[in-house]
């Protein structure tokens, strides 16, 4: 039995990072002597034809997504082509736990979605197993839609393999300088109104062991990632739980930046201490409203006082904050909202803003009459949290997208300025620093969402460098030439050769340029086990 998971593409306006939990997935399967690949579809041109090509070459039985709200209609689309060519198709993730009714009414080429935890009922799927007796799936018996019950939560997390990683385009994730995600524990213990992280996951957080914890972060470490993003729902909040992998971290001398999601009220200055001395330089706190009502009504159980407290703490311990913010939830007014952009400028560090977005599954959602919220569709591609789809008597949608389009433009123009004073080179070092990353990150995304290597890779072989005949050619492309010179496009292309994710042959007539598949290495490993398992 053949498994292909696809992750389907979601907007530029968000970076692109590893699919963690299709990765968790293929692990399960890889453990079980299943053969599965990884169609990443986030880092690549997203091609119907593409999907077609890889069935073809895989002929896998079973196709899965396993996208958030933005991109589950590209999921769909890509599973309409899977059950066309005859595979049977699975749907799971946090949109459709909580959508897997209407989902299977409005797709009815989608064969079963999978609710929350999703690594051993795959491996159900996998196995062959009747679906009565599979739990947390939702599917159709005789034209009719079943709803399972819900699979108990993972208690031991230890049992699960690491991530499968070596099944993605790493070079490519690379090139954008992308860093690894990971987590150390599963569960949220708040029910903030906004989110569904305490129903996806759980209220009892469970923790992993944190000598394997850092055993993982070893191995992506070896897979080439300088970066790590703990993606845990409240990391901070046992401490003894993060001192102790702090601890690991520092006792086998590894040397890396990673950041962390974390709240205000749950650090101290040792904790803090402890995070910087293991490498930890950037924490994401969500704020979401510099009103105390606001965030009373989200149940968020914060304080002013103790955001405050919390971004001074983590300063004043070197560690990096970026303050998030939420404008459109219950009880915003213009007022409130003007308290945020200033609560926010008074913080003294990197803050942002985005729209309230009422994903299936929130209590926002489920009661946002309630709330004085109307929604005003269900077009998913457009939650992404970065235009706005409620609107209130208070604050009509137009008033969102203006403040927060504001602030937006007024970042650009920073941004804007910063590139000006690199190019009359008064710059600080810091800034040509951020800058040189972003003009990396811009040929990074064109060339990877327009597969320019793939399908334009090929030079002449006329003697000349083969970096420079490469930067030629994709600077003839309009989209790279009007944000990038050639010599920037040179420079940064000559950085992905040297660190090992561009790499060419050569014969008489012409170069062909590829990038390299850093993941081979672990597969070809991979295989004889996989094949052991089965016999």
């Amino acid at each position: 039995m053949r498994t292909l998971l696809i992750n389907a593409p979601y907007p530029f306006s968000e970076c692109p990072t590893l699919p963690l939990g299709l990765t968790y997935l293929a692990a399960v399967l890889e453990k079980n002597g299943y053969e599965v690949q990884i169609l990443d579809m986030v880092i690549s041109r997203f091609s119907l034809k593409k999907i077609k090509e890889k069935i073809l070459e895989f002929k896998p039985d079973i196709c899965g997504a396993g996208p958030v709200t933005m991109n589950y209609p590209t999921a769909l689309r890509a599973l309409k082509v899977c059950k066309e060519m005859g595979c049977m198709t699975v749907i799971g993730g946090c949109h459709v736990t909580f959508w897997d009714e209407e989902c299977l009414t409005e797709a009815p080429y989608v064969d079963v979605v999978v609710r929350r935890e999703g690594e051993y009922t795959l491996l159900d799927l996998v196995k062959g197993r009747d679906f009565k007796d599979i739990l947390g799936i939702t599917y159709r018996e005789d034209g009719e839609i079943v709803v399972n019950p819900d699979r108990p939560f993972i208690q031991n997390l230890d049992e699960l393999p690491f991530p499968a990683r070596h099944l993605l385009p790493l070079a490519k994730y690379h090139a954008y300088k992308t860093g690894a995600s990971m987590i150390t524990a599963r569960g949220c213990p708040y029910h903030c109104i906004f989110c569904v992280g305490h129903k996806m996951v759980g209220s009892k957080v469970r923790y992993r062991n944190p000598k394997l914890v850092v055993d993982e972060i070893e191995e992506i470490l070896s897979l080439g990632f300088k970066d790590i993003c703990v993606e845990d729902d409240q990391l901070t909040m046992n401490h003894k739980h993060v001192f102790a992998i702090c601890d690991e971290i520092i006792s086998r001398g590894l040397k890396f930046d990673w950041a962390a999601f974390s709240r205000c009220d749950t650090v101290t200055p040792e904790l803090v201490k402890k995070m910087r001395e293991a490498g930890c330089y950037y924490f994401c706190y969500g704020v979401e409203s510099g009103n105390q009502r606001i965030l009373d009504l989200a149940r968020k159980r914060q304080t002013r006082e103790k955001i405050v407290r919390g971004v001074k703490i983590a300063k004043e311990n070197g560690i990096n904050v970026l303050a998030s913010f939420i404008m459109g939830l219950p009880g915003e007014t213009p007022q409130t909202m003007k308290e945020s952009l200033e609560f926010g400028a008074s913080l003294n560090t990197s803050y942002g803003y985005h729209i309230l977005s009422p994903f299936p599954g929130t209590e926002v959602r489920e009661k946002a009459k309630e709330f004085g919220i109307r929604i005003l569709h269900n077009n998913w591609l457009r939650y992404d949290a970065n235009q706005a789809v409620t609107e209130s008597d208070e604050v009509p949608k137009e008033l969102l997208n203006k403040v927060v389009g504001e602030f937006n433009a007024a970042i650009e123009e920073c941004i804007r300025d910063t590139e000006r004073q690199v190019e009359q080179g008064t710059a600080t070092p810091d800034m040509v620093a951020e800058i040189n990353l972003r003009r990396r990150r811009k040929l990074a995304w064109l060339l990877l969402k327009n597969d320019r290597i793939e399908r334009h890779g090929i030079t002449e072989n006329n003697g000349e460098e083969p970096v420079k005949l490469l930067a030629d050619k994709m600077h003839s492309f309009g989209s790279i030439s009007r944000i990038l010179k050639r010599d920037q496009v040179e420079t940064v292309l000559r950085q992905f050769v040297e660190e090992g994710l561009l790499e060419y042959k050569t014969d008489d007539n012409k170069i062909q340029w590829n990038w390299v598949d850093i993941g081979a290495k672990v597969r070809k490993k991979q295989i004889p086990e996989i094949q052991k398992i089965k016999t």
